[in-house]
């Protein structure tokens, strides 16, 4: 997004929602959204090829807001909720300014979108009678890393966690370093650590907590604490009286950049000894990603094996691809078959808790998009990258360069006919492909 149009959107919050409806005042390179910070640099680089190569309309900044809030931008139409987010404008909250050159294109997330926001999609001014149908798909492979600050890890994949490590971790069991039992014959520095938890709505935590659902129970879990897929950590702790009463050496940092900055000691003093969860961008293991810490380097942060079987694994995208691939536990792992499954959203991302084989804790970055736009340019734009992510060799090499997987070497690989035909085309006949003809007759779309 250029200076003039960033200036435009800012000076626009302020302007009722019922003042807005004007498309023309839309601002040039408008194919605009935001979200997850996972794949931030995925992104940022693959708008940046693709703008290269087209005359047409092009993509302006992504708004790097985290998933939640990225998932409401969009639901909203309000890209304010994205640029608040990030500049801290308004505290940070949405000024409540949808449409016009503030509306919301696409919306990235590391989770999927819950049964209360699609059904406001199918309620709302700005979803289903406004936009057509509301369509999320499978965009990248990744896999949260559990990366570690103590004196005795000095490489990767040094200390190793099984579930029980982790689900003690992660509820307050585990509070030491030496209360670490299945690391084999390597012992980090004993010592009490600090966790290092999102604090905001964050599709990495949601991928983690619904890994830990799965493998967590009352012998290897702090007594009370019971693990659910949510994309917010404290709240498991709500009704306990709150995650600092629980783990009382527990610190919130928003973003993934949030805790890497934490626990390489760049943030909030330093951090003698810690244990958090990030995207792989953010560790040592991804040196070609675009993350950099707020030092202006890459990430130093030694990632920890976690167990899959007898086995340790590490989240390199070779062991993210495999762990895609051998899915045992999960929702959604096969493509909708018929018109009624295309068009509901839940039905096209696939969760996994558990799997056989590669790193165990993976899941899904999602793209939100509408099935009908206001300008036929932007239906071809978005029509075109979704082209181009999945099948260009030049953006696969972007996704691995940022420590993400790409759909076509995942277990999701087999949903992509199925994008190909249903949504980036009419094949099937269900009426369901971005700018159908039928849909998008009487809407005045995005």
């Amino acid at each position: 997004m250029t200076r003039k149009a960033l200036l435009r959107t800012l000076s626009f919050a302020a302007v009722a929602a019922a003042q807005a409806p004007a498309f023309a005042t839309n601002p040039p390179n408008s194919v605009q959204g935001g979200g997850a910070t996972a794949p931030q640099g995925v992104y940022v680089a693959e708008f940046s090829l693709y703008n290269a190569g087209t005359a047409g309309d092009q993509f302006s900044t992504f708004w790097g807001s985290g998933s939640g809030v990225g998932q409401q931008a969009f639901i909203q139409d309000d890209l304010t909720c994205d640029i608040n987010k990030v500049t801290g404008a308004n505290g940070g909250l949405c000024s409540n300014a949808p449409g016009g050159i503030n509306t919301v294109h696409y919306g990235s997330s590391d989770n999927p979108l819950n049964s209360t926001q699609i059904a406001t999609w199918a309620t709302s001014s700005f979803g289903q009678s406004a936009a057509g149908n509301l369509i999320q798909l499978p965009a990248i492979g990744t896999g949260p890393a559990i990366v570690v600050n103590d004196t005795n890890v000095t490489k990767n994949n040094q200390l190793l966690l099984s579930d029980n490590d982790l689900c003690g971790v992660f509820s307050g069991l585990i509070t030491d370093f030496n209360q670490i039992t299945d690391s084999g014959k390597f012992k980090p520095a004993a010592g009490q650590f600090k966790l290092v938890y999102r604090s905001d709505g964050s599709g990495t935590t949601f991928i983690l907590t619904n890994h830990l659902a799965a493998v967590c129970n009352a012998a290897n879990t702090k007594a009370g604490v019971k693990f659910s897929a949510v994309t917010t950590f404290a709240s498991l702790f709500t009704s306990l009286g709150g995650i600092s009463s629980v783990i009382p050496n527990s610190v919130g940092e928003s973003l993934s950049q949030g805790v890497a900055n934490y626990l390489a000691g760049l943030s909030n003093g330093p951090v003698p000894q810690g244990i958090g969860y990030v995207s792989p961008d953010w560790t040592s293991l991804s040196p070609n990603s675009a993350a950099l810490l707020s030092n202006g380097q890459h990430s130093p942060l030694l990632v920890a094996g976690v167990y899959n079987g007898t086995k340790a694994f590490i989240p390199t995208t070779n062991n993210i691809k495999s762990g895609l691939a051998h899915a045992t536990e999960g929702t959604n792992l096969t493509p909708p078959t018929n018109a009624s499954q295309g068009a509901n959203p839940a039905l096209w991302i696939p969760t996994i808790a558990k799997t056989s084989a590669g790193y165990p804790i993976v899941g899904y970055s999602t793209l939100d998009i509408a099935q009908c736009y206001h300008d036929p340019k932007i239906t071809k734009a978005v029509k075109a990258f979704l082209k181009d992510h999945y099948t260009n060799a030049a953006y696969f090499k972007i996704q691995s360069d940022n420590g993400e997987v790409s759909v076509v070497n995942s277990g999701a690989a087999k949903f992509l006919l199925t994008i190909k035909k249903a949504i980036l085309a009419n094949k099937l006949n269900w009426n369901t492909d971005i700018g159908d003809k039928t849909a998008c007759k009487t809407v005045v779309g995005r």
